[in-house]
Order: structure tokens, then C-alpha cells, then sequence
């Protein structure tokens, strides 16, 4: 998992790239709505609900890298 990634709250992650909102519904993750998200990290998420961190952040990865080369075109 990325340094950055792992280590960003959950809430900051959906907040910067709400594209990443269903990689957490589809993964049964009740992050967005939680009161926890401003406080807990990526990794700590990934751990709570016994995801491999690896796995977890690579489809978060692909979901921000086709959100930020969608940005840099408009």
C-alpha cells in the first residue's frame, strides 16, 4: 500500500476522490456516514475489516488514478 494512501484518513480519501465511495460500499465497509472516518486511516480501515491492505489499496489506487487522469484532461 502506498505511504500516502495508507496513512490518509478514510474521510479525506472519499472527500479528495468521492470516486472512491464504492470501493467501500462494494467491500461491505460502512466508512462512508461513519463517525470514524475523520480519524481513521486507510490501513487501520483495511485492518478493522480483515482486508488485505495490498488488495484494498490497489483497488482504491485504480479508481483515484482514472479519477486524476480524468481531471488532468478537463
Amino acid at each position: 500500500m502506498p505511504d500516502y494512501l495508507a496513512n490518509m484518513c478514510v474521510a479525506e480519501v472519499m472527500k479528495q476522490w468521492p470516486e472512491t465511495v464504492p470501493v467501500f460500499i462494494r467491500r461491505r465497509m460502512a466508512c462512508p456516514g461513519c463517525i470514524f472516518a475523520p480519524f481513521m486511516t486507510v490501513r487501520e480501515a483495511a485492518k478493522e475489516y480483515g482486508l488485505g491492505a495490498d488488495e484494498f489499496a490497489s483497488d482504491l489506487g485504480a479508481v483515484i488514478d482514472k479519477a486524476n487522469s480524468i481531471r488532468r484532461r478537463d
